[in-house]
């Protein structure tokens, strides 16, 4: 009797073999491409629902769901289940359905020698190529063989590596299935690869091809070194060739290639990793799927020629994670109303609208850097202060730059000085505030900081009476913005009268003693930084529950007193309005001061702290004194208490613009209150993962599907705090950049080298983390982290020394390790992943070393980042980094 089923085996001809859910994604692009009349081999897809039948038939679901059960963060468990798996799959017998169908679009297809490629349903992707995961077999020859080879596909679903990419890019396991792609093989004299995006560069505008002779499968699986080609796209010039051509691939073949390629990337509508083959002097295409390790790129602006643009959160903060969509939706107003200010006096910001030049991808703000670069010496200028706070992205814009500055569009003249000239009655109010605060630097304090408080409760009072959704909406989007950039403005002239004096002071010690290390302790334990003080304030709260011998609640009313000053601020990328904050989960500040019990008296290190640097001025002003006189010994008081007074200051106007955020996040839980009773989201939280437009658009009355908007964006957000690198620089014709191409300077054996930040040397034992919360850090541990910020300051008092991949001398990490005397290096590549929690380094502040003092627990940096079919693994969560490890040595 004819068992076959006409549904389960479809030619790539077929339309419906079109259907991911039928063909897998192999199988779905190239029955498009055949579509589109493109060359492909002939061939059929042996579908899903065969892979499911068979499952179902075999019982294999059960084995599945135990092995699945049984996994864990161990890759053994991966391997033990691929092994008894395939055990499985191979061990079942050929039914005849599947027999007697492939049999007949085996006899269809001519018989022959055909491959065979599993084609899976979560396969070729955007956000995840499945490249390489499962099985393919060549030269399959008879019904029997081709129906092992079927079965060994299926089997394939389940190797070690299979299993561990869906753990890694949170697939479900039970979810998959494999489809089973057959065509004939092609006899190839030369085949490769070709990507019609450069996957190193990711520039759009270049064609790569990669050729061997002989089989693709060489090229592929990486057993040979192919001939390399880089082309233009537009004009088809070659960019480069290989020196030596042994493939043989002629110039009209390559350009045959690169046309075929192109058009496999027009019909999918994004770049393409094509696999091809030439026989017979004919090229085909033997599959395609999307290039997903390229960084997606901004929306293309007319007209505009080359852009440029600089990660915004990257910069400025020193964080790679992306934001919620509420947080850049705030942070894009404020930046939007601070330069539309400054350029044209508009105070009016759509929030429904982004600016072009500055747009979100992946989650993250850009800003479009292409004005400053146009003007080289504006751009030198701004690249010199940038490498005091991020040296990595300054050297990449002055690299960039040397290469590529006659491929930027002029720059439209005459318009900078014209905008300078209209905001003059602005710049004169700024210098008469600066003027203020050099006279009188306490008054000058204390009104501003005055001025800020009243603000801020009037804006609180003024949250509260917007009484609708929409009202409420409006305050976050359009009130707030506006408001919390004044409050910066008006602190900044303070904080900029702070670097004149201190620049001012050390320029004339040096002059008058020769030299200025006196300075580097009068400039620590600063008054008046509400950063300081609130580790001053978790001291005394340490202090009290040692004294008494209780445990810290987060019922205490001393706690409770501490969240209400100082609850608006989070553990971590407190700038996004979308993260909670510490009063909402008061456990890390539980957790501080427990921290803070075990390490001693920190409040008598505080009180000790502040007295030694009173005492210090007070020294260096006797040695100038001593040196030259009464007159220049008044003169460096005046400059030090100046200094001192208004140094805390640099941390108010982001301490104020975290209690706005505070407020802002507030008024929108209350709008994602209301949205829950009405049925329209799940959990308040959600509201901060609705697009900014969905939810005004909702609330004036639109039917808008706010659920959907939710998922698709926490998908993007949850998927995208994995990813570790983040490009400083992001070219307009697709070209990434993450680092400086210059050779670092070479690092000796067992010693990592970075930007020193902060003096002092510190013998201790790691503690990597990618989050202060749960840190657990010991006293004297040494702090290893991609960046920090005032989150993670109260764990300063613990640290025994501070190591960051990212940050220069100003950054905040730098700064506040220099005012509490922590030895501390930034810019340290890979430090987190190089470094493990338990070993023994010494961190040398002054010259920016960090030596391993246990070699063979030395890790090797990561391999750099080249043409590669797999996705790096995503950085470990902070729980499986921070493990206990006995407290580090005193420091030194």
């Amino acid at each position: 009797m004819n068992t076959a089923d006409p549904h389960l085996v479809r030619a790539l001809s077929d339309p419906d073999a079109s259907d991911p859910g039928h063909s897998g994604g192999k199988g779905a692009n190239l029955a498009a491409l055949v579509r589109a009349g493109l060359p492909v081999p002939a061939g059929f897809v042996v579908g899903t629902s065969a892979y499911r039948r068979f499952v179902q038939e075999n019982r294999l679901d059960v084995p599945i769901g135990r092995e699945i059960a049984r996994l864990s963060d161990d890759p053994a468990t991966a391997e033990a289940a691929s092994q008894r798996l395939r055990q499985e799959f191979e061990s079942a017998g050929i039914p005849g359905w599947l027999r007697e169908s492939v049999e007949a679009a085996y006899r269809a297809l001519g018989e022959g020698p055909v491959a065979v490629r599993s084609s899976a349903t979560a396969e070729d992707l955007p956000e995840a190529s499945f490249a390489g995961q499962q099985e393919t077999v060549l030269d399959v020859v008879g019904t029997d063989e081709l129906c092992a080879a079927v079965r060994r596909c299926w089997s394939s679903l389940w190797t070690t590596r299979a299993i561990a990419y869906r753990r890694r890019n949170g697939i479900e396991h039970e979810q998959v299935a494999v489809a089973v792609v057959v065509q004939r093989m092609v006899p190839a004299e030369v085949a490769g690869v070709l990507f019609t995006a450069d996957p190193v560069s990711g520039r759009r505008d270049h064609v790569v091809v990669e050729a061997a002779a002989g089989l693709g499968d060489a090229v592929v699986s990486g057993k040979v070194t192919p001939d390399r080609w880089v082309v233009d796209a537009s004009s088809g010039t070659v960019v480069t060739r290989p020196e030596r051509n042994s493939s043989g691939l002629t110039e009209d073949q390559l350009a045959d290639v690169v046309e075929l390629g192109l058009r496999a990337a027009a019909e999918f509508g994004s770049p393409q990793d094509v696999e091809w083959a030439l026989a017979d002097g004919r090229c085909r295409l033997l599959q395609s799927r999307p290039i997903t390790s390229l960084f997606p790129l901004p929306p293309a602006r007319d007209d505009d020629g080359l852009r440029v643009y600089l990660p915004v959160t990257l910069v400025a903060q020193g964080f790679t994670e992306p934001m919620t969509p509420a947080g850049n939706a705030f942070f894009r107003a404020m930046a939007s109303l601070w330069v539309g200010y400054w350029t044209t006096g508009s105070r009016h910001v759509d929030p429904e609208i982004a600016p072009p030049w500055l747009p979100t991808v992946l989650g993250r703000l850009f800003v479009d850097f292409t004005p400053i670069l146009q003007r080289r010496w504006l751009a030198h200028q701004v690249m010199s202060s940038m490498a005091m706070k991020d040296p990595t992205t300054s050297a990449v814009l002055q690299e960039w730059l040397e290469r590529n500055a006659d491929r930027l569009p002029r720059p439209i003249r005459g318009t900078t000085a014209r905008r300078l000239v209209r905001r003059a009655p602005e710049a004169l109010s700024a210098l008469g505030g600066f003027a203020s605060a050099i006279a009188a630097p306490s008054r000058h304090r204390r009104r501003v900081l005055g001025r800020a408080e009243a603000e801020l409760v009037g804006r609180d009072q003024e949250a509260a009476r917007r009484s609708t959704p929409l009202a409420q909406v409006d305050f976050v989007d359009r009130v707030l913005p506006a408001a919390t950039l004044d409050l910066i403005t008006v602190q900044l002239p303070a904080v900029y009268a702070e670097m004149l004096s201190r620049t001012g002071a050390e320029w004339l010690v040096r002059r008058w003693l020769g030299s200025s290390p006196g300075l580097e302790p009068v400039r620590r334990w600063l008054p008046h930084n509400p950063t300081l003080a609130m580790g001053a304030e978790l001291a005394r709260l340490a202090h009290i529950h040692a004294a008494t011998g209780t445990e810290p609640s987060a019922n205490d009313a001393d706690v409770r007193e501490f969240l209400e000053v100082y609850g608006h601020r989070a553990p971590d990328r407190e700038i996004d309005l979308g993260l909670p904050r510490l009063t909402e989960d008061p456990a890390y500040i539980v957790e501080l001061i427990r921290g803070y019990v075990r390490s001693g008296d920190a409040q008598s290190r505080f009180e000790a702290g502040e007295a030694a640097a009173r005492v210090a001025a007070d020294e260096l002003v006797a040695s100038v004194r001593r040196a030259k006189g009464r007159p220049h010994a008044l003169v460096l008081r005046i400059l030090l208490r100046c200094s001192r007074e208004l140094g805390g200051l640099r941390e108010w106007p982001k301490f104020d613009m975290v209690r706005a955020i505070a407020l802002g996040r507030r008024t929108l839980r209350r709008v994602g209150t209301a949205l829950v009773s009405d049925g329209r989201l799940d959990d308040p939280d959600d509201v901060f993962f609705v697009d900014p437009a969905d939810l005004r658009a909702t609330l004036a009355g639109d039917e808008r599907d706010l659920r959907a908007s939710v998922i698709a964006n926490r998908h993007e957000y949850e998927h995208e705090l994995s990813r570790r690198a983040v490009p400083r620089l992001l070219v307009s014709d697709g070209e990434t950049v993450y680092g400086p191409a210059t050779a670092p300077v070479a690092e000796r054996p067992g010693v990592l080298t970075g930007t020193p930040v902060s003096p002092g040397v510190h013998e201790g034992v790691v503690r990597v983390l990618d989050s202060p919360v749960g840190a657990q850090l010991r006293p004297g541990e040494i702090l290893v982290a991609a960046t920090t910020d005032p989150g993670w300051t109260p764990l300063f008092l613990l640290a025994g020394a501070l190591v960051m991949e990212v940050g220069g001398v100003v950054s905040h990490g730098a700064v506040v390790a220099r005012e509490y005397g922590l030895p501390a290096v930034a810019a340290v590549a890979d430090a987190t992943s190089r470094l493990r929690t338990g070993q023994r380094v010494r961190v040398d502040g002054g010259d920016g070393t960090v030596t391993v003092l246990e070699p063979d627990q030395f890790a090797a940096p990561p391999q750099a980042i080249g043409m590669t079919r797999s996705t790096a693994s995503p950085r470990p969560p902070a729980s499986a980094r921070s493990a206990e490890t006995a407290p580090g040595a005193p420091r030194v």
